[in-house]
């Protein structure tokens, strides 16, 4: 699936709920827990595009062109999104979309992944390497474990 799909989806939805526009930060943060969430429950990506070890969280490349670009957001994004992408999406707003723009970034940066890409930089340097895959598999595999303790 398409990155930018998947965006669409989840600004929309966060539309319809919250009835606000979604800040940029947020849009990161809370793609990267929809990221997470289809990696606990499935094993897979949702898309291929990789999140990138920024100094305010995880970043998506395609996401950051899209707010820079200005007005109507998404507006050329067209693709059908299965259930499933639906459900997942409003799962993840349900648990994470209340929460600010700052706590979610507070949230990403505890997680392995973010802290894996972050190495040798300090905290006030962007940086530019991709978050692994693999590492987000091991924050997913905590964040499951978690919640099932509970």
């Amino acid at each position: 699936m398409r990155t930018l799909t998947v965006a669409k989806e989840l600004y929309d939805q966060y539309m319809m709920k919250f009835g606000l526009p979604m800040d940029e930060m947020k849009m990161h943060k809370l793609m990267y827990f929809t990221q997470r969430e289809s990696l606990m429950y499935t094993q897979q990506t949702l898309f291929d595009e990789p999140f990138y070890g920024w100094k305010f969280g995880p970043v998506l490349k395609s996401v950051r062109h899209e707010y820079k670009k200005g007005g109507n957001l998404f507006c050329e994004v067209k693709d059908p999104v299965p259930d499933y992408v639906k459900n997942l999406v409003s799962s993840v707003l349900e648990r994470y979309g209340s929460l600010s723009s700052w706590k979610l970034s507070e949230l990403s940066h505890a997680e392995f992944s973010w802290k894996h890409s972050r190495r040798g930089l300090s905290s006030a340097e962007n940086g530019d390497v991709e978050m692994s895959v693999t590492a987000m598999k091991v924050d997913a595999v905590k964040e499951k474990a978690f919640r099932e303790a509970c």
